[in-house]
């Protein structure tokens, strides 16, 4: 059928990883540090998938994902039965605390990962999901060592399309391009094998209300990428480059982190990385 066959193949945590290229570089060089910053979760199941037409290029949401947001004012009109004002302020890393500020952390090769603070809530505000977060914390502490201290990563891209969400819900998804205007989003919710069911139910109900399949706060993803697009179409803005001056000077390596990372969490430091890339 005429169908090219993926140069490389590998797997990490279970996702497998392809390429068509047979000059890219083995899939754990490629890697690099982002599984040890990002503190990578093992994919065990998948509860809820959804696929999806964005009208916007490619690269507008796989690194719109991972930079400063505008959702916590939808946060706070769907809290409903789910979020309270508090909880949604906390959940997507307001600055309401000291440790609520956060980092913006770029491991390499164009990964990007948003952090907030390392006692910081990134889980959806959902009794049952917050009493076994607690619960696994000692195992999580031991696993990941002492950057757990440091930072809480809630969203990142692993260049150029794969993207992991845990704020407000438990999601990851691929970008696939379908031209130069239009996005096709394949989108899951993951749950942990080792959760007890009602765990796992409430991890479903949070992705189907926020950043799953159907929600609120993916809804507004949308419109954010899709009005980007279109507003770099303008007569004006076609005509000027794209701005990602913001914190420019206000970052640098961070041994600890061992990532290039920002002084505040309000940053373009991941887009110039990326779009450097």
């Amino acid at each position: 059928m005429g169908l090219q066959p993926v140069a490389q193949l590998d797997s990490y945590k279970g996702l497998l990883f392809a390429t068509f290229d047979p000059e890219a570089p083995p899939l754990r060089e490629y890697l690099g540090r982002w599984p040890g910053v990002w503190m990578c979760f093992s994919i065990a199941a998948r509860v809820a998938s959804k696929s999806s037409v964005v009208c916007t290029n490619g690269s507008s949401p796989a690194i719109g994902i991972s930079p400063p947001k505008t959702s916590p004012a939808t946060a706070t009109t769907c809290r409903g039965a789910t979020f309270r004002r508090s909880e949604a302020a906390s959940c997507f890393g307001a600055n309401t605390r000291p440790e609520a500020a956060g980092r913006i952390v770029a491991p390499g090769n164009g990964h990007a990962i948003v952090c907030v603070g390392p006692n910081d809530m990134t889980e959806p505000p959902m009794p049952e999901i917050l009493a076994y977060e607690q619960e696994i914390r000692p195992e999580v502490e031991k696993r990941l060592g002492p950057r757990m201290a440091l930072v809480s990563p809630v969203v990142g891209t692993l260049f150029p399309n794969f993207s992991l969400l845990r704020v407000g819900s438990r999601t990851f998804r691929v970008w696939h391009p379908r031209g130069t205007d239009k996005t096709e989003v394949w989108s899951w919710v993951y749950v942990d094998r080792a959760a007890p069911p009602q765990v796992k139910e409430a991890i479903r109900l949070a992705g189907m209300r926020g950043f799953g399949p159907s929600g609120t706060v993916e809804q507004d993803d949308m419109d954010n990428w899709q009005e980007c697009t279109r507003a770099c179409r303008g007569a004006v803005s076609r005509r000027a480059f794209l701005n990602t001056q913001m914190g420019l000077g206000h970052e640098g390596f961070d041994p600890d982190l061992n990532a290039w990372a920002s002084d505040f969490r309000m940053s373009e430091s991941n887009h110039r990385q990326f779009y450097r890339r």
